[in-house]
């Protein structure tokens, strides 16, 4: 494991040079890589009144994975994973409230957006999940992000069967991050 680890470090360290990833606040081990983006795709409506038509710039986040396995090593239960990674993503909402109350283009961006197989309680933290509706793009990320969930599972056999196992968007609108973030202190 500690070799497959350290190989995805390599690899994990090229890919966020090339993708224009940004930290959001490392020095807080704040666990969200970030890039701007455009949102293509037609017209979404939140539930908080937002919504998000082609051309609005978005804030595309990405959980530090790699931080996350190194993390998690010792973890052998799937609750206790789970909670792990749904604790981590909490405590890093306030510092991406922050991230972007300051970022220069803050009046543009309307929201965040991500691509998770997790979306067990994201409800909870504000988040909405909408179906990734272009099945080539939907197979694109399923094929990457499936075997890597696998393969940084303790129970790899089982997790391989698992049908569920399908990427979805998470989305929140900027608004309502900074509504139930910004003030609120990284716990």
């Amino acid at each position: 494991m500690k070799t497959f680890i350290h190989m995805w470090s390599l690899v994990d360290k090229l890919y966020f040079c090339l993708s224009r990833l940004e930290y959001v606040n490392q020095s807080e081990r704040n666990i969200f890589r970030v890039k701007p983006l455009f949102f293509r795709g037609d017209a979404l409506s939140m539930s908080d009144g937002t919504s998000f038509l082609p051309n609005d710039l978005l804030l595309k986040i990405h959980l530090h994975n790699c931080s996350l396995l190194k993390e998690m090593m010792t973890i052998e239960n799937d609750v206790k994973r789970a909670l792990y990674v749904y604790n981590r993503v909490e405590n890093s909402l306030p510092g991406l409230a922050q991230f972007i109350a300051k970022h220069p283009q803050e009046k543009l961006i309307k929201g965040i957006i991500g691509i998770t197989l997790l979306t067990r309680g994201v409800k909870k933290l504000g988040f909405e999940v909408r179906e990734i509706n272009n099945p080539l793009y939907l197979q694109l990320k399923q094929a990457y992000l499936k075997p890597m969930f696998i393969l940084c599972h303790p129970n790899r056999k089982s997790m391989a069967k698992e049908k569920d196992l399908v990427p979805k968007f998470l989305i929140m609108s900027k608004e309502k991050l900074l509504e139930n973030y910004l003030s609120a202190p990284p716990k």
